[in-house]
């Protein structure tokens, strides 16, 4: 992610306050160090416009790398500071990104370089709070819990069972997943390929859905959407699906049957199981589909 920032300044001195800190040259930001972290421990991340990598592996510690690094252009007064603040909390770890701005650029630009990478034993949780910040989210089996405004969040390979999202305008792409879903969403799309989910809860404004899963017996699923596009694949399982639409519309393969249909409700079923499916749409269109 590399932002350009026009009049504003931020700063030219960058420090870590840490038990490792080491002081770093101005324009730059760097560290690499490992910190301890318990199995079942949880990573808490706070930062801002960065492109975050987050892998579990069989590691037993973290190991952190931060490159931040500005170019800036213009006349500048004062200085700032940037600082990240690494700390163990029992068995959990904060990472924790703080930034005083002292510094104004009367005309000129900023361009800022900013990666995290992250890797941690693959049986911890993460708890995530950002802000324009891009994710990567691989082989990390403990709760997933992330929060952020304009950035993007791709989830791989992870086994947890159970993720909670909360975004605004960025998008949500998910690969495999089992156990709860819980997504939170205004703008930006959703997408979930090769989920095995008992319990899935979305709540979306104007983006887009498109979910792939199984169903279990006992499962429940609930999809909320305004002007939202709503893709449904059932990929095993099957059960009673409730659609409630205002001037939406519903379209469904030939495995589906229809139960009941009104001008506002579509009763629809699927041989081979006892889910629970509801949706609701204002002006969105819902596609059922059995792969």
């Amino acid at each position: 992610m590399k932002k350009m920032i026009t009049s504003v300044g931020i700063g030219l001195v960058c420090l870590i306050a840490a038990p490792n800190a080491n002081a770093q040259k101005d324009g730059e930001f760097h560290l690499d160090n490992t910190y301890s972290i318990g199995a079942s421990g949880t990573l808490y991340l706070n930062s801002e416009d960065a492109e975050v990598r987050i892998t579990g592996s069989s590691r037993s510690d973290a190991h952190i790398k931060i490159d931040r690094t500005q170019q800036i252009k213009g006349f500048t007064s004062g200085r700032a500071e940037f600082n990240v603040i690494v700390e163990n909390r029992g068995d959990d770890l904060h990472v924790t990104e703080r930034e005083r701005s002292g510094v104004r650029i009367q005309m000129g630009s900023i361009r800022t370089d900013y990666r995290i990478d992250i890797e941690l034993p693959e049986s911890a949780s993460i708890r995530v709070k950002g802000e324009d910040d891009d994710y990567v989210v691989r082989n990390v089996n403990g709760k997933i819990y992330m929060e952020t405004e304009d950035g993007d969040i791709e989830i791989i390979d992870c086994r947890s069972n159970d993720f909670e999202f909360r975004l605004e305008d960025g998008d949500l792409r998910i690969d495999g997943g089992t156990g709860s879903l819980k997504v939170e969403s205004e703008d930006g799309d959703v997408e979930v390929r090769g989920g095995s989910f008992n319990d899935i809860d979305i709540d979306i404004e104007d983006g887009d859905v498109m979910l792939e899963t199984s169903l279990s017996d006992d499962g429940r699923y609930i999809i909320r959407g305004e002007d939202s596009s709503i893709e449904f694949v059932v990929t095993n399982g099957g059960g009673e699906f409730s659609i409630l639409k205002d001037d939406g519309s519903v379209r469904a393969s030939s495995a589906f049957e229809t139960v009941h249909e009104t001008d506002h409700r579509s009763e629809l079923k699927l041989e081979g199981g006892k889910a629970n499916v509801e949706i609701r749409t204002e002006d969105g269109r819902v596609r059922l589909s059995k792969n």
